[in-house]
């Protein structure tokens, strides 16, 4: 579950929703920004999921080598990219920021849903802080059915940058509007650190469980 959260902790396509749903249009829009990070999503843990069944410690439920080396180089990539996230990046903010804004005046829903793809490709803390969990699913001994149920809650909170603007929307109208915004407010000013702090904490957990276990 803290990876499973971690890996939700995306601001660009937060950012980005809540900017499709505060304009017109924005149901076909928002279900393409949708539809854009579930198809990249779902092809990464296909693929991930895939090249981990085929270890050694594979429905094993026992953590061999394979899987404190996988934490140890997860961590490894995840640890230095925090540290460069969270330092200062005025500029990267606000170009940030100005390419979100620009793709949101954008009214193709076809235009949103390749913008939303893009984004999920290029969110790179997000993939990295997920490949943990896949891997305790495919060294798990429990039954499929169990396995599908915690990869279907993965794929769900790494969707919820992109399903709780709309939802929120539908559930409280315009009113919710207003609140969205003043947290795109705060996040987009913030946004590099977020995600700086969320990589170099999993990061670190992990190069500990890691090494420990090695």
């Amino acid at each position: 579950m803290p990876l499973a959260l971690a890996a939700a902790i995306t601001p660009t396509l937060f950012a980005l929703q809540v900017l499709v749903v505060s304009g017109p249009r924005w149901r076909p829009r928002a279900t393409a920004v949708a539809i854009g990070a579930a198809g990249v999503f779902l092809a990464y843990f296909a693929l991930v999921l895939t090249g981990f069944s085929q270890l050694p410690d594979a429905g094993s439920g026992q953590h061999d080598r394979w899987h404190y080396l996988v934490a140890v180089a997860s961590g490894a990539v995840l640890v230095p990219i925090g540290i460069w996230m969270m330092r200062p990046h005025p500029h990267a903010d606000a170009a940030m920021e100005r390419k979100v804004t620009g793709y949101a005046e954008h009214a193709n829903p076809w235009v949103f849903l390749g913008i939303s793809a893009y984004m999920s490709v290029t969110d790179f803390s997000s993939l990295l802080v997920v490949v943990p969990a896949l891997h305790e699913v495919t060294n798990s001994a429990v039954a499929v059915v169990g396995k599908a149920a915690v990869v279907l809650f993965l794929f769900v909170c790494i969707l919820l940058p992109v399903l709780v603007p709309p939802a929120a929307v539908l559930l409280g109208g315009p009113a919710a509007v207003g609140g969205l915004r003043r947290i795109y407010d705060v996040i987009m000013g913030h946004q590099m650190q977020v995600m700086g702090a969320v990589a170099l904490g999993v990061g670190v957990v992990l190069l500990w469980r890691g090494l420990r276990g090695i």
